[in-house]
């Protein structure tokens, strides 16, 4: 897949060759029996084509029993069988109470091993349905928990070939030493995966404050920071929706792509990073990636907001409801943690996939779309 392709084209694109079915396709299915046997066999369900929507395996906006469900989305066309639902269920598939959410549909998130793909499902009415697949740049493709190879290319049908069988629950990959070089630094903190669906930031901050030996959770941050449930609503002007700058926007187990649930900016991380004892060096936006790099060489871990894919998307900023400005490029919306640098790269824990080595052009080019805004302890 192209790196010029849009992320959610490339969604889209997978999809349909998940299903074995084209954009331009007859209705019938084209997967071969020996590809949707595979499917099957690994607890997938070949979805039916419906001929009004182009992008069927999206299962958007199906009405369920003729009555539009609470969010919009209906995801009952798109059931996972008992045996995807085990697999999940033993992985570190986050099957959430959400008792604080209004609405019936839930988000969990799976995540893949490095080199895979991203699978999103719900939880509505009670049962664990699809939404989405998501690629990595590069065609990699992640179907039901095990890695595939598949050429997904202009949307073809191309058969996929699975592993055998799914390998054990994921961990954080050893963490790596940095490549010889002048300035390179890489401080010894621990990584720990996001306890649910949105609260990246808090397990970042977490990671951070680990380093200057302060154990917190995900929870306990987020008590401190607190959360604006409202949805958005829209208007002639655009979308409005809660303040990040002040508070958790939405629910932290909704979702970015059905507005359910968002994230939270500096100024609540860095509040919560205080109360819970920690030490702040510098918090804000406009912390240049030199000065960045700089306190990462002089020990200082840093939380820095970027986006989920490490894709530099359009900003589409809107005006919360307490007038503040906002700047939004969701969805996507992510918060690291910078743990090691050197000349070309940087070091990252990432609360979903792990520890990785990103260049730093990359890294540079998606840290500035919230203007280059971090939290940096001391």
């Amino acid at each position: 897949m192209k790196a010029r392709r849009t992320w959610a084209a490339a969604m889209a694109a997978l999809l349909l060759v998940a299903c074995g079915q084209t954009a331009q396709g007859t209705g019938q299915s084209s997967a071969s029996p020996a590809t949707a046997r595979q499917l099957t066999d690994l607890g997938a369900q070949v979805f039916p084509y419906v001929a009004q929507f182009q992008f069927y395996t999206t299962c958007i906006n199906f009405k369920e029993n003729g009555a539009e469900p609470p969010t919009g989305h209906d995801y009952s066309a798109c059931p996972i069988t008992d045996a995807l639902h085990a697999r999940l269920q033993s992985t570190q598939a986050n099957f959430c109470p959400c008792d604080q959410n209004p609405s019936t549909t839930r988000e969990i998130k799976v995540t893949p091993r490095p080199g895979g793909g991203l699978v999103i499902v719900q939880l509505y009415g009670g049962q664990i349905k699809v939404e989405m697949v998501a690629v990595t740049v590069g065609g990699k493709l992640l179907v039901n928990d095990l890695p595939a190879k598949g050429d997904v290319e202009n949307s073809t049908s191309t058969p996929i070939v699975f592993d055998a069988k799914p390998s054990a629950t994921p961990t954080a990959p050893p963490k790596p030493t940095a490549p010889p070089g002048t300035g390179s630094r890489v401080l010894n903190v621990p990584w720990y995966h996001q306890a649910y669906v949105l609260s990246c930031e808090s397990a970042a901050l977490r990671m951070a404050l680990a380093y200057q030996r302060i154990a917190t959770t995900d929870r306990a941050v987020l008590d401190i920071i607190g959360h604006d449930l409202r949805g958005p609503v829209f208007d002639s002007s655009g979308m409005h929706w809660g303040n990040p700058f002040a508070t958790f926007v939405g629910n932290v187990n909704g979702s970015e792509v059905a507005l359910t649930g968002y994230g939270t900016y500096y100024p609540t991380i860095a509040h919560a990073a205080t109360v819970l004892g920690g030490r702040v060096l510098r918090s804000g936006q406009n912390i240049s990636p030199a000065d960045l790099y700089d306190a990462i060489l002089s020990g200082h871990p840093a939380v820095v907001w970027v986006t989920y894919h490490w894709v530099k998307l359009t900003r589409k900023d809107y005006v919360a409801f307490d007038g503040k400005t906002v700047p939004y490029a969701g969805p996507g919306e992510h918060a690291v943690t910078v743990v090691g640098v050197q000349p070309t790269k940087v070091l990252i824990n990432n609360p979903s996939t792990g520890v990785e080595w990103i260049d730093k052009r990359t890294f540079e080019a998606v840290y500035a779309i919230y203007d280059h805004m971090a939290v940096i302890l001391a």
